[in-house]
């Protein structure tokens, strides 16, 4: 199932693989805090991840 028009799930996964290894942008740490779920939150896993899929978009 397409996330957006032009982006799929298994190339959100294939972006957020590249960008978790940037160690000074914003993309990377945010793919680090979604990936450690940082604050235990549904409600912020839930804005790291439509930021994440806006920048990948």
């Amino acid at each position: 199932m397409p996330l957006t028009n032009t982006l799929d799930l298994n190339q959100l996964a294939e972006r957020m693989n590249a960008w978790a290894s940037e160690r000074n942008t914003q993309r990377g740490r945010l793919v680090r805090a979604f990936r450690a779920n940082l604050g235990n939150s549904p409600d912020r896993q839930a804005a790291r991840l439509a930021l994440l899929i806006a920048e990948a978009a």
